[in-house]
């Protein structure tokens, strides 16, 4: 990636306004393409763009990375295709619009130092999140690993349950 970009008026500016968002950026691999579709979200002004959204949740999950490493907790998340239970803490639930139709994106950390999201359309789940009074109360799902982008980071299926 080339200097100059890093130094435009755009990115200097979001580094000030943003110092979070751009701590995680700084700790992508330069050869990840998060990186470029950040930058241009940047660039372009384009504060809402779902490349920013996967930078916030990256933060989400190195931050609870980081802590469980110090705590000496960490353990690896489930393997692509395993399904179990696990506790989780909700960052957040943000309704989502999509071609098929709306759902909600839940954000989440585990104990373990590793977190994700997933998409889910159960009324069930949704009002058990909604519910929820004290965020930081461990809930537990049973859900499917469908991808691992990151040592510490995980999507499952939309098939979540909370038990």
């Amino acid at each position: 990636m080339k200097r100059g970009v890093l130094e435009h008026e755009c990115v200097e500016a979001w580094k000030i306004n943003s110092p979070r968002q751009w701590w995680a950026f700084v700790q992508l691999d330069d050869e990840d393409e998060l990186r470029d579709r950040v930058l241009a979200a940047v660039l372009g002004g384009r504060g809402d763009d779902e490349a920013i959204d996967h930078l916030i949740r990256f933060a989400e999950a190195l931050e609870a990375h980081r802590r469980a490493s110090k705590a000496g907790t960490v353990k690896a998340p489930p393997a692509v295709g395993e399904r179990r239970s696990f506790a989780i803490t909700v960052s957040r639930m943000t309704r989502m619009v999509s071609p098929r139709g709306p759902f909600f994106r839940v954000d989440f950390a585990c104990p373990d130092g590793w977190g994700g999201h997933f998409d889910t359309t159960n009324p069930g789940v949704v009002e058990t999140i909604s519910r929820l009074r004290n965020r930081a109360k461990p809930l537990t799902v049973v859900g499917e690993i469908s991808r691992r982008p990151y040592e510490f980071y995980v999507e499952l299926q939309d098939s979540v349950r909370i038990v």
